[in-house]
């Protein structure tokens, strides 16, 4: 616990575990659209990376599904998502949302080496300060996910989104052709959208649960991916109409 501790009043760092995955996934993807189509590529990256956070994710996706379609006050609500049955909510977000996450992901697999790398790697970085960002924003309640949310302050919300913009500019590079002021604007516009992302489910957590817990931090990880994805085609559309 004191370890948990340690690590919760440094949760800002958290994007710095996204760009690990990010290279995999990143890397992996690359890969895969060599041999295979670029939706069989998306599913492929999308089940490793659930694989090696053991679903933990997806698991919160689910559970707030769960949660959001009950009825009652916050306690019924929040007993919904503790359920260890899965309801119609939870299956349809799993399933939506992460239809949503792979499709976006293989529509990357056509603009290029350079988008088919970075784009999977700005999605997790992403996924983690949304993470932070809910976490910030939120007031804890008592489970494994009390700690982060006590000890963010909304001022590591707003050092996670620096660090992440930091850590997809050194990528800059492998933009090409995406050179200068673009590459500025489309990072900072994927970062924008994880941001908002973490701030609206902490908004409907709130008015749903009157907290954010763990559950609730992990589904933010999984909703920002396809926000931060659609917002980087929307930024290369625009790029390439210009």
């Amino acid at each position: 616990m004191e370890d948990v501790d340690q690590l919760s009043h440094h949760f800002w760092l958290t994007p710095i575990i996204g760009l690990f995955y990010g290279v995999i996934a990143g890397g992996l993807f690359l890969l895969l659209t060599r041999v295979l189509d670029s939706l069989v590529s998306a599913t492929l990256v999308i089940l490793v990376m659930h694989g090696l956070n053991r679903f933990l994710h997806f698991d919160g996706l689910i559970d707030l599904g769960d949660g959001l379609i009950a009825t009652g006050p916050h306690e019924k609500k929040l007993a919904a998502m503790k359920d260890t049955r899965v309801g119609a909510g939870g299956v349809g977000f799993g399933i939506l949302f992460t239809m949503l996450i792979i499709v976006s992901l293989s529509s990357v697999g056509r603009e290029g080496d350079h988008a088919i790398f970075f784009l999977p790697l700005a999605m997790e970085v992403l996924g983690k300060n949304a993470l932070v960002t809910v976490a910030a924003l939120g007031t804890s309640r008592e489970g494994l996910g009390s700690p982060f949310v006590r000890n963010c302050r909304k001022g590591d919300a707003a050092l996670s989104a620096g660090l992440s913009f930091l850590l997809l500019s050194l990528f800059i590079p492998v933009l090409y052709p995406w050179i200068g002021l673009y590459s500025v604007a489309l990072i900072a516009s994927m970062v924008l959208a994880s941001i908002v992302t973490g701030a609206l489910v902490a908004a409907k957590a709130h008015g749903s649960f009157g907290c954010v817990n763990g559950d609730i931090m992990g589904a933010t990880n999984e909703l920002a991916k396809p926000a931060v994805l659609i917002m980087a085609m929307l930024g290369v559309m625009l790029f390439l109409s210009m």
